[in-house]
C-alpha cells in the first residue's frame, strides 16, 4: 500500500502557477504607459501652451472690437451695424494694427507648435502602428482631435489677420467691400460668440465626438471652439486615468 502511494505521490505533478494573463496584462499597460509618457505628455504640455497663446489673441481680438468704432463686444451681434462700421476710416489705425499684426504673429507660433507635436505623433505611428493597442490607438486619436481642431482654429484667425492686413486702403472699394466685410464679421461674431459661448460651458450636454475631422475641416468658427472645448475637457479626464494607471 505504501509503495502504491509512493509511486502515485512520484507520478503525479505538482500544479504549476499560470502567469500567461498577467504577462499580457503588464505588457499592454507597459506599452500604453510608455505611449502615455512619449506621446500625451509633451503633447499635452505643448497644447495648453497653444491655449494660453490662443487667449493672448482673444485678448487682442476684445481689444480690437473695442476700439474699433461702431463695433463694441457689446454690440457686435448687430450685423446691420457692425456692416456700415467696417470701412477703412473705421477698422485701420496704430491700435488695430498692432492688435490684428499680434495676433497673426501668435497665430503662426501655434502652428509652429502643431508641426512640433506632429513629428511626436509621427513618431508613435512608428512605434505603435495602428491597431496593435486598442488603448494607445484611443489616447492618439483624441491626442489628434484635439491637434486638427487647435490647426483650424489658428488657420481661421490667419485668415481673419491677413484678410485685414492686405486689404488696408481697400475695404471700401465695391469689388472687395462684400468678401472683405463678410470674412471680417463672420470671424467676429463667431469668434466673440464662441468664446463667450466656451467660457459658460462648464458641465457640456454632449459628449466629444470620436472623430473631428468634418468639423475641423468644414466647421465654422463657432463649431470649431465649441468642439474644442468638448475634447479637452474628455482629454482632461482621461489623462488623469492614465496618469493614476501609469504612476505619473
Amino acid at each position: 500500500m505504501f509503495l502504491v502511494l509512493a509511486v502515485l505521490v512520484l507520478a503525479t505533478p505538482a500544479p504549476q502557477p499560470t502567469p500567461p494573463l498577467k504577462v499580457i496584462v503588464n505588457e499592454k499597460s507597459t506599452n500604453f504607459c510608455s505611449s502615455v509618457r512619449k506621446m500625451a505628455v509633451p503633447i499635452g504640455y505643448v497644447m495648453r501652451r497653444n491655449d494660453e497663446a490662443f487667449a493672448a489673441i482673444d485678448h487682442r481680438l476684445l481689444r480690437f472690437l473695442e476700439d474699433t468704432a461702431g463695433v463694441s463686444p457689446a454690440d457686435a451681434s448687430d450685423v446691420a451695424g457692425l456692416q456700415s462700421a467696417l470701412d477703412d476710416d473705421a477698422i485701420y489705425g496704430p491700435t488695430n494694427d498692432l492688435d490684428v499684426m499680434q495676433m497673426d504673429k501668435i497665430a503662426y507660433e501655434i502652428m509652429q507648435n502643431l508641426t512640433l507635436e506632429d513629428q511626436v505623433m509621427n513618431q508613435s505611428w512608428k512605434d505603435y502602428p495602428k491597431g496593435k493597442f486598442a488603448s494607445i490607438d484611443g489616447m492618439r486619436q483624441r491626442l489628434q482631435n484635439l491637434m486638427d481642431l487647435q490647426r483650424s482654429l489658428a488657420n481661421k484667425y490667419m485668415e481673419f489677420t491677413s484678410t485685414y492686413l492686405d486689404n488696408r486702403g481697400q475695404a471700401q472699394f465695391a469689388e472687395n467691400a462684400a468678401s472683405f466685410k463678410a470674412l471680417l464679421r463672420s470671424t467676429i461674431l463667431g469668434l466673440s460668440g464662441a468664446l463667450a459661448a466656451s467660457h459658460a460651458q462648464v458641465d457640456p450636454e454632449v459628449p466629444a465626438q470620436a472623430n473631428v475631422h468634418d468639423i475641423a475641416t468644414a466647421g465654422n468658427v463657432t463649431a470649431v471652439v465649441k468642439e474644442l472645448r468638448l475634447q479637452e475637457l474628455a482629454f482632461s479626464s482621461e489623462v488623469i486615468g492614465a496618469g493614476d494607471t501609469c504612476g505619473i
